[in-house]
């Protein structure tokens, strides 16, 4: 066993720049950015994404989903949970007995349309911060596949 007074030679500070870090920091602060201009619509950005991905794609089932939104299926389970309490969404059984379909509801089509004014300003500042370059860069990142 390591002596805890004995020096280390690994260099921490390498950490500093963790890339895990800096994406995690990079997505809450646009979060935030979105968010801040669709408090008034009474939707999250977050729910927005949910629902104009199934308003744009349609019904599919819960899995199909979360891949699209790069989510883990226990996450987006509880986040439908919550738009499914607000009748944004309804769900269902599919064919296979263990798969759940989802689809946007009448309300939840009316949730997006009045809150696509707010998410449209969130847009064009975040298009705007990040510049073209960094436009690009959140695409390349985004389409990548790093598993």
């Amino acid at each position: 066993m390591k002596d805890v007074n004995e020096p280390d030679s690994v260099d921490y500070m390498a950490a500093a720049g963790c890339f895990c870090l800096a994406s995690r920091q990079a997505a809450r602060k646009i979060t935030r950015l979105y968010d801040s201009h669709m408090q008034e619509s009474g939707i999250r950005a977050t729910q927005f994404t949910i629902l104009s991905q199934l308003m744009l794609r349609g019904e599919m089932p819960v899995g199909r989903l979360a891949g699209l939104l790069g989510m883990e299926r226990t996450t987006l389970t509880r986040n439908l949970a919550l738009l499914e309490a607000q009748k944004w969404i309804s769900t269902r059984p599919g064919e296979d007995p263990r798969a759940r379909m989802t689809a946007i509801t009448a309300q939840g089509r009316g949730a997006v349309r009045r809150s696509f004014p707010y998410w449209s300003k969130a847009q064009a500042e975040a298009g705007k911060l990040l510049g073209a370059d960094g436009q690009a860069a959140l695409k390349v990142l985004a389409s990548r596949s790093l598993e």
